[in-house]
């Protein structure tokens, strides 16, 4: 009986400890460019250093999100003011469209860590972007 009580008490402890620790976490949409996240940026590549804005999965309108990194256009609405992308981590290429609600014309953009310009129809005339599934 003695023995039985023990595992009980060791499997409520283990259960407990496993419900009260949550795994780790990385921080999204928050202005830095982790892996799996699109990163928009204010200029293309050849301003260098400029804002960026990462996005996590879908982003159905630029036009209500702003830059959030330090650099040019820091501050400023996303939509139509992104010239550059990059993202790494995934095994999904993100679609950057030119209407809000992933409509309109779309760009597939590669995910490979390389910052790249957009198309020169999408050059600042971003609305819209999410990973497909």
């Amino acid at each position: 009986m003695r023995v039985r009580s023990f595992f009980a008490a060791a499997a409520l402890a283990l259960g407990t400890i496993a419900l009260n620790t949550a795994p780790a976490q990385a921080a999204y949409d928050d202005g830095v460019c982790n892996s799996g996240e699109l990163c928009m940026y204010y200029h293309s590549t050849e301003y260098g250093a400029s804002s960026f804005r990462d996005f996590y999965d879908e982003a159905p309108n630029h036009h209500l999100e702003v830059f959030l990194s330090s650099g040019a256009g820091k501050g400023q609405v996303v939509g139509n003011n992104a010239s550059s992308a990059k993202c790494a981590g995934t095994r999904y290429n993100y679609a950057i469209f030119f209407n809000s609600n992933f409509n309109g014309q779309r760009h597939n953009h590669t995910c490979d860590g390389v910052r790249r310009n957009t198309p020169g129809w999408l050059q600042n005339n971003n609305a819209s972007s999410y990973e497909p599934f």
